[in-house]
C-alpha cells in the first residue's frame, strides 16, 4: 500500500523546509562574529578615549602646552595615508567579490604599503620623543645641568639630541633658561619646550606658582605676533648633568596618554597588517577569499575611524 500525504502530513521521501535557508539569504556567521568583535572594540576605545578626555579636562593647560610639541605635519600625513588605505581596502573587497584577482592583488598590496607607511611615520614621530632605534638621535630632552663655570648656577635645557657620546650630548634647535634658588618648585616632568623658550632669563618664583600651565597659551600668542624664533645648539657635558628626561610616557600625564593611545592604535594597525598580508599571499596563489576580505575590510575601516578621533584629540585641540 502506498503512503500518501494524508497518512503523514508530508511525503516521507521529502525533507521538511530548512528553517533558515527557506527564509531568504541569512547573514553569514563570520559577518556576525566580526560585528560582535567590533562592538567590543568600540566599547574598549570609548573607555580609553573617555579617560583621556576626563584627564585633559582636569589639566587643560598642561595638555594643550605639551600637545604643541607634537608634529601636526607627521600626524596629518598619517591621516591622509589611512584615508587612502580605506579606499584601497574598499576596492580590494569589491575586486574579491567580483573575482578579479589582478585588481585584488594590486589593492591589497597598496593597502599594505599604506599600513607600513603609517607605522613608519609613527616610528619617526616616536623617535623624535624617545630613543627607540639604537644609534639614531633626534629624541626630545629636558636637561637640568650645572654651569661648567659656576658651581652654584644651573641651567634647564630643552631640545632634540643631535649627537651624543660618552662625555657629552649636543642639543639642536634648543632653548635654555637659568635656574636660581627661587625655583624650588621647578619640575622637569611639567616643563615644556614652550615654557623654556618663554623664560630665557629665568622664572623666579613663577614655576612654584604654577605658571607652567599657561606657557603654551603665551607662546601661541607670541608666535602669532612675532613668529617663533630658532633655538641654538648646546653641548652639555654629562659630568655636569643633574637630570636628563626624554619626552616618554614618564614625562607627565599627557605623554602617558599619548603613548598609550597611539601605541594601542598602532597594535591594531599591526593586527590588520597580518590578515591583509595573508589575503594577499592567498590571492597571489590564485585563491580569492571574498568573505574573509570583507571581514578584514570592516576591521580596517574601524582602525581608520579610530585614528580620525585620535588625530584631533591629541594634535589639534
Amino acid at each position: 500500500m502506498s503512503e500518501t500525504v494524508l497518512d503523514h502530513g508530508y511525503i516521507p521521501e521529502e525533507h521538511a523546509p530548512d528553517p533558515v535557508a527557506g527564509h531568504g539569504d541569512p547573514t553569514p556567521p563570520g559577518k556576525v562574529a566580526i560585528w560582535l568583535f567590533l562592538a567590543s572594540e568600540i566599547m574598549f576605545f570609548i573607555a580609553i578615549l573617555g579617560t583621556y578626555i576626563v584627564l585633559r579636562a582636569g589639566s587643560p593647560h598642561l595638555f594643550s602646552e605639551h600637545a604643541a610639541a607634537l608634529s601636526k605635519k607627521l600626524a596629518g600625513a598619517n591621516t591622509l595615508v589611512l584615508i587612502f588605505s580605506s579606499l584601497t581596502m574598499a576596492l580590494s573587497v569589491e575586486a574579491a567579490q567580483k573575482g578579479n584577482r589582478n585588481k585584488l592583488i594590486m589593492y591589497l598590496a597598496l593597502t599594505l604599503v599604506c599600513a607600513f607607511g603609517f607605522m613608519g611615520i609613527k616610528a619617526v614621530e616616536y623617535q623624535s620623543k624617545i630613543a627607540i632605534f639604537p644609534g639614531m638621535h633626534g629624541e626630545h630632552h629636558t636637561i637640568v645641568a650645572r654651569d661648567e663655570n659656576d658651581a652654584g648656577k644651573f641651567w634647564c635645557y630643552d631640545g632634540h639630541a643631535k649627537t651624543e657620546d660618552a662625555k657629552s650630548i649636543t642639543l639642536t634647535d634648543a632653548f635654555r633658561m637659568p635656574l636660581t634658588d627661587k625655583d624650588a618648585g621647578f619640575n622637569t616632568h611639567l616643563v615644556s619646550e614652550a615654557y623654556v623658550e618663554e623664560h630665557p632669563n629665568g622664572t623666579g618664583s613663577e614655576v612654584a606658582a604654577g605658571d607652567m600651565g599657561h606657557a603654551g597659551e603665551k607662546m601661541e600668542a607670541k608666535a602669532e605676533a612675532e613668529g617663533k624664533h630658532a633655538g641654538q645648539d648646546f653641548v652639555i657635558s654629562k659630568a655636569f648633568i643633574n637630570t636628563d628626561m626624554q619626552y616618554g610616557p614618564w614625562k607627565n600625564i599627557f605623554y602617558s596618554c599619548y603613548f598609550a593611545l597611539t601605541g594601542i592604535h598602532g597594535l591594531h594597525v599591526i593586527g590588520g597588517i597580518i590578515p591583509i598580508g595573508i589575503l594577499l599571499i592567498q590571492a597571489m596563489r590564485g585563491k580569492i577569499k571574498a568573505p574573509a576580505t570583507e571581514y578584514v575590510g570592516l576591521y580596517w575601516h574601524f582602525v581608520d575611524l579610530v585614528w580620525i578621533f585620535l588625530f584631533p584629540l591629541l594634535y589639534l585641540i
